[in-house]
């Protein structure tokens, strides 16, 4: 039986160690800010919700690259 995590208080050892070594402490303060800007910018791509629905779940975009 495979356990899987669903939602619960604390995400399993495995996911708490795999945080710890990608987003350590350090810089948080930067990854932070980044990100906020990012969220802050402006759209440079204009396309509707269903557009970019069509984006996100197409994997054959992941072979254009």
């Amino acid at each position: 039986m495979m356990s899987s995590y669903s939602g619960a208080k604390h995400p399993p050892a495995s996911l708490q160690e795999f945080l710890r070594e990608q987003l350590p402490p350090e810089g948080k303060a930067q990854r932070v800010s980044l990100a906020l800007a990012a969220l802050n910018e402006e759209e440079k791509i204009k396309l509707s919700p269903e557009q970019w629905r069509w984006v996100a779940e197409d994997a054959d975009l992941e072979d254009l690259t």
